[in-house]
């Protein structure tokens, strides 16, 4: 009888050669986190419901896609579908945490939604949040850091931002004193403008109440460059739209003459549909769209300031501004794998064959590991030609053959596996080695 062990869909093995580059990615990631600051904590994957529940109403989407468990108590559980619901309790059970409190956490995040490219059902996300801080210095600190982050990982890209106090102001300058629900609905839509025809959107706004001419008006401002948006919303001198502004300006004036405003462009029509965020959002594409002559318009991250929900969760009549973002590593590596097609991978830089000689051999592999090099040994007692072929098919770039002649001499030779070239080196020379190889 036949046994079905495939992976469920939306989870995935991993297999070195695609591993390496998941965890370069991290690796990468990681490493800007700390330098800018921020400190590694981790949180449970397995949560009670009423935890994942807390933030949303009955019927959210996202609570129509978490995995639902119960354990043997018969408690309602379930696996967390973000980390900022788990940040946010970590918050409020630590009250003792002095703020600001930056932290970073890469983690598995489950979701029981549609699969497609860069959304899985099973995915990590690579999360950065700052609580306690109301300074737009946080969000241009978070600009850096992406421009930074994306550079190491040799991708152009565009940061796309908008302001949501800016977009609300906006909103309710055009629509006039609209009710919440309608507000919600219409900034949706909005984040919808690239992907609806004009006739689809003018029916969305209708359907919640607002006329084409006013959806014109709104289109029209939200299609202009930042100083021509400035200039047009100077009439109305509405609250709202003159607090986002500021904080725009601010945003610039941090950033003015650094490498991450260059890659940096105001899209005021950039909601990120999501009710928590209350200012500054940005999200991160490729520059040009594309991996080679393939369109990629997917989202590579992205973030925003969410000043209540932490706030709200604690309730302990404090504040608890915060700041976040995610970076997305399953679609970044969706990205580099395109990019590397073809590119040989591998775990070992050298590949040492004892020949009659494994007591020498272990020792030269032990001194080169010492010194970072990735070095394996040949186990088996087979033919040398055996022994060659595994070194082809695992990419591994050179190969030191050891026999007794070269214990004798105390020589060896290296050989680059790509080019066939052969250099000889003193056995002990183990620097000399490791400089040949570019390590």
């Amino acid at each position: 009888m036949s046994r079905n062990f495939e992976n469920l869909k939306g989870t995935y093995d991993y297999l070195p050669e695609k591993q390496i580059i998941r965890e370069r990615i991290k690796t990468v990631l990681q490493s800007e986190f700390i330098k800018y600051g921020f400190a590694p904590v981790e949180t449970p994957i397995l949560c009670k419901f009423d935890l994942l529940a807390s933030k949303y109403s009955e019927g959210a989407d996202i609570l129509n896609e978490t995995y639902k468990l119960s354990d043997q108590g018969k408690r309602e559980l379930g696996l967390r579908y973000d980390l900022t619901i788990t940040f946010s309790k970590l918050i409020s059970s630590n009250p003792n945490i002095t703020l600001p409190f930056k932290r970073y956490e890469i983690g598995k995040v489950f979701r029981d939604g549609p699969v497609k490219v860069g959304r899985n059902r099973e995915f990590t996300q690579c999360d950065v949040d700052v609580v306690g801080v109301k300074s737009i210095l946080a969000e241009a600190e978070y600009m850096m850091m992406t421009n930074d982050v994306y550079k190491k990982l040799g991708l152009d890209i565009e940061i796309e931002f908008n302001n949501r106090k800016l977009l609300t102001g906006i909103i309710y300058c055009v629509f006039g004193n609209i009710p919440e629900d309608t507000l919600r609905k219409s900034i949706m839509l909005i984040d919808k403008f690239a992907k609806l025809t004009e006739k689809e959107l003018l029916e969305e706004f209708e359907i919640i109440g607002v006329e084409s001419k006013k959806v014109e008006i709104l289109k029209e401002i939200l299609n202009s460059d930042y100083a021509t948006l400035k200039e047009k919303m100077k009439p109305y001198d509405n609250d709202l739209v003159n607090e986002g502004l500021a904080e725009v300006d601010d945003l610039y004036r941090y950033l003015e003459g650094t490498e991450a405003v260059k890659c940096m462009k105001f899209a005021p029509y950039l909601a990120r549909g999501i009710d928590i965020y209350t200012g500054t959002v940005w999200e991160i594409f490729l520059k040009d769209r594309k991996v080679g002559n393939q369109e990629f318009n997917l989202s590579i991250g992205g973030g925003g300031r969410f000043d209540k929900i932490i706030t709200s969760f604690v309730d302990d009549g404090s504040e608890y501004p915060a700041v976040g973002m995610s970076f997305g590593l399953d679609v970044i590596y969706e990205i580099l794998i395109l990019k590397e097609a073809g590119k040989k991978i591998s775990t070992v830089d050298l590949y040492v064959i004892p020949m009659n000689t494994e007591v020498e051999s272990f020792k030269f592999v032990s001194k080169m590991r010492a010194i970072g090099v990735r070095t394996e040994i040949e186990k088996k007692v087979q033919k040398l030609k055996k022994s060659m072929n595994f070194a082809n098919k695992m990419n591994i770039p050179y190969v030191i053959i050891i026999g007794e002649n070269e214990i004798k001499n105390n020589t060896v030779q290296l050989k680059d596996m790509s080019s066939g070239k052969i250099q000889e080196f003193c056995l002990t020379n183990y620097e000399g080695i490791k400089d040949f190889m570019n390590l």
